[in-house]
């Protein structure tokens, strides 16, 4: 069964429950404010029977009988039974039922009768009844009636009743149009509970389809917003911030699966080179085919690739490193020195090449020394690489300024195209100019600086430092 029909089944229950409870508290106030009627009636007759009526009747029953005291008395509803101490009975009756027995029919009087089968015979504690002298109810005949008895002073034994007809047939009808009413609210409910659940329950059907369609595919598809204060409207702006996050998720992961995909053919690339020289260059050894005064050359290029594929492999684990997003060390790191030791060291290996520093004397950053140290090595290693020996070079410092700090490392090279600008951050890419051979280097230095940045919250930037293209200017931007 559906959530609708469940719930709508649910409220038809509650309503018919409801209205039950309704119904049948109106009936037993309904027949009770009937009793009460009834019962003041009969204390109102019983009244008027002991101090007016009972005397005469008792000296006109020997003389009228039957139809001539019935007129008398007049029609009434009241049933009046007397016993005689004696033991004679007289029952008069007006428009009511009459007993099956010991009385005579409708409007006759039965004096003297056995009262078998009489309203007194069927009282039963006739003496605790006088004493209580409150209504009862009493059945005779298959009737129902409400009756008080009483004692007279001259020992006559009095009963006035009246039958219960008019109140069963009052509250059964009431029951019978309660009923109806409640059929008839009960239908209308239904289809209304059918229209609003369906209405409310709309948004629901909105969710299941959608995510049925991202089930099939489709990541972008979103859940229609409803009200904001409503509990389908909250429901709907939730799911879409989860979608949003799934979908993120699911690109990050496609991108880290094509830069894995890239990345291994970059590496297998990259190494081939190496390895093809040092295969080529031992199956030469091996077959004699170097002379002796050559031998030493051909041992010193085999040294130079698997240096050079050592650097590569440890270029390609420490960027390993730095995607496993593993926390690095978060230290005081005063930033001016740590520039100033890496100049000193670009220096020693290239005395020629003017380089200037430009900054305060102290710069704290929290970050790990030794990646900050792999940063400034690496552009400085760039400029030494790709620009011609002398060419000068400058290394900036600034901040913290707004919670920033900014290094920046400027030649006056031959700079790099637009197209290699965008990409100089990737992993393995070298312009064409890098290639040549003797001067690229791995095509990670630049990407483990884009990296190292990124993990201590900062960014990497790279442009032309002149107009006309000419130098290049990178720009490490980090938290200060």
């Amino acid at each position: 069964m559906t959530l609708r029909a469940r719930l709508m089944f649910g409220l038809l229950a509650l309503m018919a429950v409801c209205l039950t409870a309704a119904g049948a508290a109106s009936v037993l106030a309904l027949r009770s404010h009937l009793v009460d009627q009834t019962d003041r009636r009969l204390r109102a007759a019983q009244s008027l029977f002991e101090t007016r009526a009972a005397t005469a009747l008792s000296q006109l029953a020997p003389l009228l009988h039957g139809a001539g005291l019935q007129q008398v008395v007049a029609p009434t509803d009241f049933v009046v039974e007397m016993r005689e101490p004696d033991g004679s009975l007289l029952v008069l009756t007006g428009l009511a039922e009459t007993p099956a027995a010991g009385s005579s029919a409708s409007g006759s009087s039965g004096a003297g009768s056995s009262g078998a089968g009489s309203l007194l015979a069927a009282v039963p504690d006739l003496d605790g009844r006088i004493a209580a002298g409150a209504p009862f109810g009493v059945v005779a005949g298959g009737v129902r009636y409400r009756a008080v008895v009483g004692e007279l002073p001259s020992g006559v034994t009095a009963l006035v009743a009246l039958p219960m007809r008019p109140v069963v047939e009052t509250t059964g009808q009431l029951i019978l149009i309660e009923v109806l009413a409640g059929a008839a609210v009960l239908a209308l409910g239904g289809a209304s509970a059918w229209f609003l659940l369906g209405r409310g329950l709309r948004p629901l059907r909105d969710i299941t389809d959608t995510a049925v369609a991202i089930a099939g595919g489709d990541l972008a598809r979103r859940v229609a917003h409803g009200p904001p204060r409503s509990e389908t409207g909250q429901l709907a702006a939730a799911l879409n911030v989860m979608l949003a996050q799934i979908q993120a998720a699911f690109e990050d992961r496609r991108r880290s699966q094509q830069r894995l995909r890239r990345f291994v053919a970059d590496a297998s690339h990259e190494l081939r080179t190496p390895l093809t020289s040092v295969r080529g260059y031992v199956d030469m050894l091996r077959q004699g085919m170097v002379p002796p005064s050559g031998t030493d050359d051909a041992l010193r290029r085999v040294q130079d690739e698997t240096r050079r594929m050592g650097t590569l492999v440890d270029d390609m684990l420490y960027l390993a490193h730095l995607d496993e997003a593993r926390p690095l060390a978060r230290d005081e790191v005063d930033l001016a020195a740590v520039v100033r030791d890496a100049v000193a060291d670009a220096a020693a290996v290239e005395p020629d090449r003017p380089l200037t520093v430009l900054g305060p004397s102290a710069c704290p950053v929290v970050g790990d020394p030794d990646a900050l140290r792999q940063v400034i090595g690496n552009l400085l290693a760039n400029v030494r690489v790709h620009t011609p020996a002398g060419t000068p070079a400058e290394v900036s410092l600034r901040g913290p300024v707004d919670g920033q700090v900014e290094l920046r490392v400027r030649d006056d090279g031959p700079g790099m195209a637009p197209a290699d600008l965008d990409r100089i951050f990737d992993r393995f890419y070298r312009s064409a100019a890098g290639r040549e051979r003797g001067r690229g280097g791995s095509g990670l230095g630049m990407a483990i600086v884009a990296a190292v940045a990124a993990a201590h919250g900062g960014s990497a930037h790279a442009q032309a430092s002149a107009d006309d293209g000419r130098g290049l200017t990178v720009r490490i931007v980090l938290p200060g």
